[in-house]
């Protein structure tokens, strides 16, 4: 019989989890839908549209005449000021790079379409280390749904029950549970982290550290 340890994955979300991306969506939300609004939504309002891809989030306050315009105009703003407005969350490039090591597979699970997230990726230099992207534009069913998480444990070739699944969101943490993976709770850069504090994740990571520490003790229990 094969002594090799059976494979693990790291499936992480982005927004919130990866990047502390947040401020600049709502920013470039807004920008996308200021032509047809009379007053700009707030942070809350925004976050409340999120699940599916934009074009699906613009479309709440958009006609759907107007629908190709606004997208172009989100994506315009969110690659344009990408670069002056988000940074990689310290530390967790070495995160990624540590589950690699100890021979786990690393995907992204995001609410983002396949447009933005991948652009997001690139311009933050982790493409080359994500071997899966899950993004709302390959599911037909966005988080809180667990179709993501299956689909990544089918391409990364790693059983459900041994997937860490980490977000910042309920929706993150239900659709890893749901789906029967490990679940982390991230509230380094949470919209509302207190909503995750009793969700009832495997993990709570307060800092990039925790999250590190959680992937320590999972893969010691081999």
């Amino acid at each position: 019989m094969s002594l090799e340890k059976r494979p693990r994955a790291l499936l992480l979300d982005l927004d919130g989890t990866i990047a502390d991306t947040l401020p600049h969506i709502f920013n470039a939300y807004r920008h996308a839908v200021a032509p047809w609004v009379t007053k700009p939504p707030t942070d809350a309002e925004v976050e409340a549209t999120f699940g599916p891809a934009e074009r699906d989030c613009i479309g709440v306050m958009v006609p759907a005449a107007n629908l190709d315009e606004a997208e172009e105009r989100f994506h315009s703003y969110y690659e344009e000021e990408l670069g002056r407005n988000v940074q990689l969350v310290q530390g967790i490039a070495e995160v990624i790079d540590h589950a690699r090591a100890l021979g786990w597979r690393v995907g992204v699970f995001t609410g983002k379409g396949r447009r933005s997230a991948r652009f997001t990726l690139v311009e933050l230099g982790l493409w080359d280390r994500v071997e899966h992207l899950v993004s709302s534009d390959d599911v037909t069913r966005p988080k809180p749904d667990s179709e993501g998480v299956f689909q990544a444990s089918e391409k990364l070739a790693v059983p459900v029950a041994r997937i860490l699944m980490a977000g910042d969101s309920l929706a993150d943490i239900q659709a890893g549970g749901g789906a029967g993976a490990q679940t982390a709770a991230v509230l380094w850069a949470a919209f509302r982290p207190e909503r995750l504090r009793d969700a009832g994740a495997d993990f709570v990571c307060e800092r990039v550290a925790d999250l590190y520490n959680a992937i320590d003790h999972l893969n010691a229990g081999e």
